[in-house]
């Protein structure tokens, strides 16, 4: 079978691990690095010498170089530059793996998931909590949910400074919470924060009720001591709770008439939703089958991480 050619474009912290998945995966080529920074490009070649020495990507400080080197792409930059490098291998017909959130604003959001639609390209955006095994026993499992609860708690970063907690943190959850109520509209929002180490909102707490009744509680904060990776389901008589840094399950299932109770624990060892989230990406544009993660989705959960950030700065302005 003939290995998709694959170029990685931006290799920070999230990139670099990019760079080493690919490599490893046997339908993939990876033809070309991207970065901006040299001494970026040069820790990242020295890595894949080492553990991978048959690989012998393409270096280069710029983007457009590597057009005709690849069949597809995975763009790890900072979010501002989303919407000028994936529209550029958009319109040069290559698929596009880009990490969340999909853009900068939601139209350029709108206008990469047009060009992808008009070209009949993969875009699949990195939501990778999809990916965890844990989530995945979640998904099956869930059917009417009441209320749902995230934290999603970080130490302070010294990167993705250039967007607030909700699009850096708070998105994960977002994109769950979507795809368990994909038809019902948002009735009722209030989203409080504070930016409290940078200029943009640290920690943030939204409340949002689908018309449907269903009711959302959502905590993300980057400032915090200890991480949490926490998403909880309520139904009727039945209560669920994922945690993807313990990489656990834990289903509580209660009968109504006797009280009586069955509980469902289960632990992933060693799972890498990175990895599986990649390779599912491949396989998609060899395939030619929609993503699971597709930019249409993506363009969703970003219109809500907005309306989320419209009402923290509205509720934040009473108190400057």
């Amino acid at each position: 079978m003939k290995r998709l050619r694959i170029g990685v474009v931006g290799v920070g912290h999230l990139g670099r691990y990019h760079v080493l998945k690919f490599a490893s995966l046997p339908e993939v080529e990876l033809t070309a690095v991207v970065d901006i920074n040299e001494k970026q490009l040069t820790r990242i070649k020295k890595e894949l010498e080492k553990e991978f020495p048959k690989c012998k990507p393409v270096f280069t400080t710029f983007y457009k170089e590597i057009k005709d080197l690849v069949d597809a792409v995975s763009i790890v930059t900072p979010t501002f530059a989303h919407y000028e490098i994936g529209s550029f291998f958009l319109s040069s017909g290559k698929p596009v793996f880009m990490e969340k959130p999909i853009a900068s604003s939601v139209e350029q959001a709108e206008a990469l998931v047009e060009l992808a639609e008009k070209k009949d390209l993969v875009l699949q955006v990195g939501y990778v909590e999809r990916f965890h095994p844990a989530v995945k026993k979640l998904r099956s499992l869930v059917k009417n949910p009441l209320f749902i609860e995230a934290h999603r708690l970080s130490n302070f970063p010294n990167r993705n400074l250039d967007i607030d907690v909700i699009l850096d943190l708070m998105i994960h959850d977002i994109d769950l919470v979507l795809s368990f109520k994909k038809e019902q509209k948002v009735e009722f929002l209030h989203a409080v924060g504070a930016p409290v180490f940078t200029e943009l909102p640290d920690i943030v707490n939204a409340r949002i009720v689908f018309e449907d009744g269903t009711t959302c509680n959502l905590t993300a904060s980057r400032i915090s001591i200890k991480r949490q990776r926490r998403f909880r389901v309520f139904e009727v008589g039945c209560y669920m709770l994922v945690d993807t840094l313990a990489n656990t399950f834990y289903r509580l299932e209660v009968n109504k008439k006797n009280r009586s109770y069955t509980e469902d624990k289960e632990y992933f060892e060693s799972p890498d939703p990175l990895k599986d989230e990649l390779k599912s990406f491949v396989l998609c544009v060899i395939q030619n089958k929609k993503p699971e993660v597709s930019g249409k989705e993506a363009l969703n959960s970003l219109r809500l991480a907005f309306q989320i950030k419209g009402e923290v700065e509205k509720n934040l302005r009473r108190f400057v």
